[in-house]
């Protein structure tokens, strides 16, 4: 029996260098040096673009080791896009560079250029096999699960297929799932076992592919791996003791010596935990406790969601991903633009699932760089201001964008009139990227859940409930509206800062998620937006008649935005007016801070400020100063946004941004008042 085993290696644009060097230090490193322990080992590997790029410039030794195995006949190369994009969710133009890029410097190392290609997150679609072929590509692999749910057994599976899409043709390879569950989880035993099985059930191959993380960097697996158990040098042994009956070998020599099982046409699928992920929460609560039912007669058929419904679950993922396409699009014959497009093409960022990803601020925050960097190479040199009302995040409804060449501002129009993005180019920041606290199906485990030491190396990561801190149940609130700014609540005089940091409390005003209406006034010296909405206050059975209209104006060469309220109406009762701003950093601590009048405080400070006229926040680490100034005082709400989300090593609480809101009392007694609010932004190298 032919075994492939398939490696890759990946890590995400814009991911801290200690954690890639964690990453090379604890599991791409020693496994290539057991590897070479046993030369008749065969191996196919892909490392993506913006992993193999670090490691050529911080571990060129690892690099010469690399090309020595490959030289020696070990290793076969294979591709992807460069920086491990979703190809599905690409223009097609870009996918091909993507590859192309990616085959190139494949190529510049190795002297070869790769037949094969890695496809991220296994998520294929059938126009794929077009694409991959265009670009150079003879075969992929994908998990196993896409052939079953088209109706192949499982003895149907030991090989390869043809597919193809308007004439161009891909091999195949489907990955089984029974070997991504065993190795390296289970004891050499239990993988020999796995194998036998396999043979007496007449396969003559079997396709083994998956992350290389689980070799050492997933919780747990480094003792068992390489330190104490030296799980992967008893696997490559056994591997070089069985080889009469158990021969690993590369994909394009099988292909070689071996034709195809069929022809075959696959589904809009990906690997089946992600199939879960992608699912509304507690869909996905129901299809976990329905898979694992024992009563459950074919599993085979039993499919989940689709990878595309993340762009629905998750509308921060969607801004991204539809405003890279623009960008893209506009793009099209600038390489510099480009080169960062694809830089923020890549994948972790747009989803979430038992990896951090989309939870991650400094993924985001990698994205929003990019696109910013590829916006400011598009954009006039001389000073402009523009301002334009279109559907730009495809919803159905329009929004409304007003930029210069020092800030783009982005308002939801159904929702608020709410200001959701504020991209302020010196920095290259977009600084609302931020994620509103929602609920997850993997909640209801941590409430179950308590600290616990690390798991040893025996269970799957999607096996692990661990708790990184105890009372994670304590920060699980979930809000109903989108995190944004410019955000207009009208509150009781009884309203309380806790009550409004749980999202608990009763808002008696109709403005924070129904629609505004919008102008847009041009003229040379500047853009002003008008937003209004004619909404009510309630009081018990009493309704009272209330006008919000807020005027945004933007002028050329200046880095803010100048904001006039007018609120109109007979109101027959006191309240509140809050306008929330939520600012997205990085992170809370270090260097970071916010200052009023009264004083210096840190970006996770809870609580009720005293009244000051202004506010600004200090971030050195994205090089961003952010200015507020009220035409009056206000006390200051304020509170970190934090998330309760998984990762790879366990639930964990992580900040998303700082809500402050400026407060004030108002009575309607004449009808009509009116409030200033000035936003300056400027670095802070540069302050």
């Amino acid at each position: 029996m032919k075994l492939i085993i398939c490696i890759h290696n990946h890590q995400p644009v814009g991911n801290m260098d200690h954690i890639l060097e964690e990453a090379c230090t604890r599991s791409y490193m020693p496994f290539f040096n057991v590897l070479e322990k046993f030369p008749a080992v065969k191996l196919n590997i892909h490392f993506t673009g913006f992993l193999f790029d670090w490691i050529k410039k911080h571990k060129p030794d690892y690099i010469t080791l690399l090309k020595e195995l490959h030289n020696r006949g070990q290793l076969e190369i294979l591709s992807g896009g460069m920086y491990e994009p979703i190809l599905a969710l690409l223009p097609e133009d870009d996918a091909l560079t993507q590859i192309e890029l990616h085959r190139d410097m494949m190529e510049e190392t190795f002297g070869v250029r790769p037949k094969g290609m890695w496809l991220a997150e296994r998520v294929y679609e059938p126009q794929l096999p077009k694409v991959m072929a265009r670009a150079g590509i003879q075969y992929t692999i994908i998990d196993d699960n896409h052939f079953k749910s088209i109706g192949l057994k499982d003895g149907e599976l030991y090989g390869y297929f043809v597919s193809e899409f308007e004439g161009e043709k891909i091999f195949i390879f489907p990955g089984l799932e029974v070997l991504r569950y065993a190795i390296p989880f289970k004891s050499i035993e239990k993988v020999d076992e796995c194998f036998k099985d396999l043979k007496n059930a007449g396969a003559d191959v079997a396709i083994f592919g998956d992350d290389g993380e689980k070799f050492g960097l997933w919780p747990g697996t480094y003792d068992y791996v390489f330190a104490k158990e030296h799980w992967l040098e008893s696997f490559f042994r056994y591997l070089t003791d069985n080889a009469s009956w158990l021969e690993t070998v590369h994909f394009n020599d099988y292909i070689e010596t071996t034709p195809p099982k069929g022809r075959i046409y696959l589904a809009c699928q990906s690997y089946r935990e992600m199939e879960e992920w992608c699912l509304p929460p507690e869909r996905a609560r129901e299809y976990d406790k329905l898979f694992h039912d024992d009563g459950l007669p074919c599993r085979d058929f039993f499919k989940g969601g689709y990878y595309r419904h993340f762009l629905v679950k998750y509308s921060e993922s969607n801004d991204m991903h539809k405003k890279m396409m623009r960008i893209s699009k506009l793009a099209r014959g600038n390489s510099a633009a480009k080169e960062h497009i694809y830089m923020a093409q890549a994948n972790d960022s747009y989803w979430h699932g038992v990896f951090g990803g989309l939870y991650l601020p400094h993924l985001r925050g990698s994205v929003w760089h990019h696109l910013i960097e590829a916006q400011k190479i598009l954009d006039p040199k001389e000073p402009f201001v523009d301002g334009y009302i279109d559907d730009i995040n495809l919803d159905g409804h329009d929004e409304a964008v007003i930029r210069n060449n020092e800030i783009e501002a982005s308002f939801r129009l159904k929702e608020g009139g709410v200001l959701y993005g504020l991209d302020y180019k010196p920095s290259s920041v977009n600084i609302m990227a931020t994620l509103k606290r929602r609920y997850e199906g993997y909640h209801e485990k941590i409430r179950e859940a308590v600290a616990q030491p690390a798991a040893d190396g025996t269970k799957t990561i999607h096996d692990m409930v661990l708790a990184k801190e105890e009372g994670l149940e304590k920060y699980l609130h979930y809000d109903w509206y989108r995190r944004a700014s410019l955000i207009d609540h009208i509150l009781g005089n009884g309203a309380t800062l806790d009550a409004f940091y749980r999202c608990e409390y009763t808002e008696p005003g109709d403005f924070v998620r129904e629609p505004y209406r919008a102008e847009l006034m041009k003229e040379n010296n500047g853009v002003n937006l008008i937003l209004k909405r004619d909404g009510h206050i309630w009081q018990g059975d009493t309704m009272f008649r209330l006008t919000i209209e807020k005027n945004i104006a933007i002028v050329p060469g200046k880095a803010g935005l100048s904001v006039d309220y007018r609120l109109t109406g007979e109101v027959g009762v006191p309240f509140l007016l809050g306008i929330e701003f939520n600012f997205g950093f990085l992170g809370s601590g270090g260097d970071r801070y916010m200052e009023t009048e009264n004083g210096l405080y840190g970006l996770a400070q809870h609580g009720i400020l005293d009244a000051s006229s202004s506010i600004k926040f200090h971030d050195p680490y994205q090089n961003i100063e952010i200015f507020l100034e009220f035409s009056e005082p206000a006390e200051l709400w304020t509170f970190p946004v934090e998330v309760v989300s998984l990762s790879e090593n366990g639930f964990e609480r992580n900040y998303q941004s700082t809500m402050v809101m400026p407060v004030w009392q108002f009575n309607l007694a004449d009808g009509a008042r009116n409030i200033h609010i000035t936003m300056r932004l400027d670095r802070t190298d540069q302050a």
